[in-house]
Order: structure tokens, then C-alpha cells, then sequence
């Protein structure tokens, strides 16, 4: 998570959905910043300071130093500008008029067409492959996914199609490649990201690791502008299949996100990238999710006696474990019973 605890007015403005939040025109980053204002009360002052600095930057058609000026005239306790600060000053006033100069290509959105797809790869549950695309683009697809190709890719569009995870490493093109997934759409030049998006998980996920990439939900609630290590996770909508995941697993009223940043381990590994270097990364994760990650793994069916389990949390690293091996590991954080037949697995206390 984001540590903005010491966060000053510049630091919360340079963050491109902070920005929107300011302006009222996305509605997932108005959501997102809405909730963490009320969830932190102590920096409601320095929000509002950033707030101001936002609507003095881009309230009118002065120049940009006379913006500047008046929000430091505005602020009568500040006698002299340290050099330090009149540079983060600079920093947060380019990167809110870049912001505002390019915030129409981002959400002007043409009317999409049907896609037509031909090309299809699958993965089975266990199972993990690298794909090479015609516009010669490589992805990593995680275990029981999919993923479709436009009949068109690389002529007019490099359209995609996802369900499941993968790991996108793109070309650059003059033709944006989009990723589709049930959720949400990804537009990209030429960069490298992850996307998990399974139907049977209440989260659907995007990691940047290099380059630039927006994601949009498909029911345009808006557009959120990630930087390399951002985190977005959406919340799914309500529905029978992850209904009683929700009930277990927190007071999380969907749909909503979080950004934060992705997870490094000792050794400077992405958690949220490590399957495709054929590792098993938990980071402070419940039983519930440890279960969807090792059934996908190791192809196999895991079931709880006592929903108490699901509330077991663990950290870890597996690379080339059995699955009987990761849960004699898991049985040394905390106490649990289990009993393997075939791929079904029964876990109780």
C-alpha cells in the first residue's frame, strides 16, 4: 500500500487521479479519492491545500508563473519560497497543465465496433505459455486463461481480448494495442504490464511495469492514467458467483478501486509478476486467495470445512513445491488439517 501518511499539499497533486478527482470528470477517481478523505480525516487540510493549488493552477488562462504566484500569495504564513519548494512548485504546475492539455485525447471515445475474433490461446489450470504475437509482442499467459486476437491485428488495430492473467510485454506501434476484458479496457503505445482478470475472482487487477497505459471500465464510470509500479484493483459488481466471497471477505461494497503500488521481495521480485518466472509469490494474503492461487497452479479442487480458514493470512515464496509441500510449509504459520484425494483437497482444523 501507499504510505501518503507524510504527504505534503504537491505530493498528493501530482497524482494523475488526484487531478481528475479535483476537476469532477472521472468518476472512478472521485470514488476512490471520496473514500480515502473520509478513511483519513488527519490530512483533510493538506488535501484541501491541494485541492486549492489544483483549482489556482487550472482555473484560468493566466501564465503559469502567475499561477504560481497567486497560490503562494495565498498562503499568508509564507513569507519566502525556498528554492526547493518553488521547484516542486514548477513540477506539480507542468504536470497538472500537461494533465489538463492532454485530458481530452483520454476521454473522447469513439463508438466501439464489434470485434470479430480469430486467433485464440488457452491455457489449462496448471498450466503456463508464452505467446509471440504477429505484430511481434510477446505474452505470458498464466494458468487457465484466454486469449483472443482481432481478425484484424496488425492491419488496422491490435485489439486483444483477455480472461485469465497475463503479462503483456508490447511493441511499439503507431497503433495503440488494447486489451479487452470483461471488466475494463487497456490502451496502449508500447509498454509492459500484467492484467489478471478471472471470472471467479471478486478482483480484477492491472500492474505497470514500464511505459504508460489508461484503463477504462466498459460501463465508462471513467479513465485512470497508470504510471510504471502503479496498482489498479476493481471491485466487481455484484453477482451470484462472487456474492458469498464478498460477504467472507471484507466490508467492501463493490464496485470500487485501489491504487497502490505493486509488492517487492527481498530480491527485488514483483509479486504481482513472479508466475511468469514460474514462482509462487504470497505476500500478506488470506487462505481464501492463497486457495484460488494454488487450484489454478496445481490444477487441483480446494475446499474449507470452516470458513474461519479463509481468514488465515501468509506470506511465502514457492518455486518447485508439490502442493503437499506448500501446505506442510503453509502448516508451520498456522495450525490447519488436510487430506489429498486425487486433485481434491479438504482442509480443516
Amino acid at each position: 500500500m501507499i504510505d501518503r501518511s507524510k504527504f505534503e499539499a504537491e505530493d498528493f497533486l501530482i497524482d494523475a487521479t488526484f487531478q481528475h478527482y479535483c476537476a469532477g470528470t472521472d468518476r472512478l477517481s472521485t470514488a476512490y479519492w471520496s473514500k480515502y478523505i473520509a478513511q483519513h480525516p488527519e490530512q483533510q487540510k493538506t488535501i484541501a491545500e491541494a485541492e486549492k493549488l489544483y483549482q489556482l493552477l487550472s482555473g484560468n488562462k493566466a501564465k503559469l508563473n502567475e499561477r504560481i504566484l497567486a497560490f503562494q500569495e495565498s498562503f499568508e504564513q509564507v513569507k519566502t519560497v525556498p528554492l526547493k519548494l518553488r521547484r516542486i512548485w514548477w513540477a506539480v504546475a507542468a504536470a497538472v497543465l500537461i494533465t489538463l492539455g492532454i485530458g481530452s485525447v483520454f476521454f473522447v471515445k469513439e463508438k466501439p465496433q464489434p470485434a470479430v475474433y480469430a486467433d485464440a490461446y488457452h491455457t489449462a489450470s496448471g498450466e503456463r505459455r508464452k505467446v509471440t504475437l504477429p505484430d511481434g509482442s510477446t505474452v505470458w499467459l498464466n494458468a487457465k486463461s484466454t486469449l483472443k486476437l482481432d481478425k484484424n491485428f496488425n492491419k488496422s488495430n491490435r485489439l486483444v481480448w483477455l480472461q485469465g492473467e497475463g503479462f503483456f510485454d508490447v511493441t511499439h506501434s503507431k497503433k495503440p494495442f488494447k486489451v479487452q476484458t470483461s471488466e475494463f479496457e487497456i490502451n496502449v503505445l508500447g509498454t509492459a504490464f500484467n492484467v489478471k482478470a478471472y471470472p471467479d475472482e471478486i478482483t480484477s487487477e492491472a500492474t505497470l511495469i514500464r511505459g504508460l497505459i489508461t484503463m477504462q471500465t466498459v460501463d465508462g464510470a471513467g479513465i485512470i492514467t497508470l504510471k510504471p509500479s502503479q496498482k489498479i484493483t476493481l471491485y466487481k459488481k455484484k453477482n451470484a458467483t462472487i456474492l458469498p466471497q464478498l460477504k467472507r471477505q471484507s466490508k467492501i461494497l463493490p464496485p470500487e478501486i485501489t491504487i497502490d503500488h505493486y509488492q517487492l521481495v527481498r530480491d527485488s521480485t514483483v509479486v504481482e509478476t513472479a508466475w511468469t518466472q514460474n514462482r509462487i509469490e504470497i505476500f500478506d494474503q488470506d487462505f481464501g486467495e492463497v486457495k484460488s492461487i494454488l487450484e489454478k497452479w496445481y490444477n487441483v479442487k480446494i475446499t474449507f470445512t470452516d470458513q474461519e480458514l479463509e481468514k488465515y493470512r501468509f506470506t511465502a515464496t514457492f518455486s518447485n513445491e508439490t502442493v503437499k509441500q506448500v501446505l506442510d510449509a503453509l502448516q508451520q504459520v498456522e495450525k490447519f488439517n488436510y487430506e489429498i484425494k486425487g486433485d481434491q483437497i479438504k482442509i480443516s482444523k
